[in-house]
């Protein structure tokens, strides 16, 4: 299992300064990264981006919207940047309104046509999945193709046992945020090793089932994002990944 980093956590970095911010992420130890948004570039210029600093893309967080009404550009701008997990990041309330079994029937379709590209189709899960019973299950269970990438804070919040959830996927689990939070803080989200996470039990976990990436990622910083990501990378790697 491989480390990598979603690069929501240093949005604000990226917008103003991309090249210069991907430079400090490889500087920080971190040889994966997972997109979110292009920030106005190209497939091609950003695996450029990435080749140039000796990072490679571990996936992406791209909308329902793009996936359903632009299939073709959207597969395209994956092939070029060099990954094959898309993951759905986050969905609003009409789309699971006729509940969640639903919703993974219409997520299927997609995945089986990614699946003809030779990419896989996850899912990046919240809390409210869980506020009706156990959402993420019955979606899972409606969409066979689909693979997962686990929000194990989200589930936490959730009131779920992260460990358990990663278990009970199974196989289907490709990566695994693997934020930490302080439910006493504000902001809640924290550096990883510094809340109430059982990291080292969700590391052995993601593990055990084959997943393929653990993934740092920090909703809010409760200081400088570059600083939370390089105490996670230290972190991290104090648990043997890197």
């Amino acid at each position: 299992m491989r480390l990598s980093v979603q690069l929501y956590t240093v949005r604000d970095h990226l917008s103003q300064d991309l090249p210069g911010t991907l430079s400090q992420i490889q500087e920080a130890g971190l040889k994966f990264v997972e997109l979110a948004g292009d920030y106005g570039k190209s497939g091609s210029e950003w695996r450029a981006l990435l080749d140039e600093r000796g990072l490679t893309a571990s996936g992406a967080h791209i909308g329902l919207d793009a996936l359903e009404h632009r299939f073709d550009e959207t597969v395209a701008f994956v092939k070029a940047v060099g990954f094959s997990l898309v993951i759905v990041p986050w969905i609003g309330s009409d789309a699971y309104a006729n509940g969640w079994a639903a919703f993974g029937q219409r997520l299927e379709p997609i995945a089986q046509r990614l699946a003809e590209h030779g990419l896989s189709l996850a899912y990046h899960n919240h809390d409210f999945e869980y506020a009706n019973g156990d959402g993420l299950s019955e979606m899972y269970a409606n969409a066979p193709t689909m693979v997962a990438e686990v929000d194990a804070a989200w589930v936490k919040i959730g009131g779920h046992d992260p460990v358990a959830v990663v278990t009970g996927l199974g196989n289907r689990v490709k990566a695994v945020h693997g934020k930490d939070f302080d439910p006493t803080a504000t902001p809640r989200w924290k550096p990883a090793g510094q809340g109430v996470m059982p990291l080292p039990e969700l590391v052995q976990a993601a593990q055990q089932v084959g997943a393929e990436y653990l993934v740092i990622e920090l909703d809010e910083s409760p200081a400088d994002p570059l600083d939370a990501v390089r105490e996670s990378v230290t972190y991290y790697q104090s648990l043997g990944l890197n």
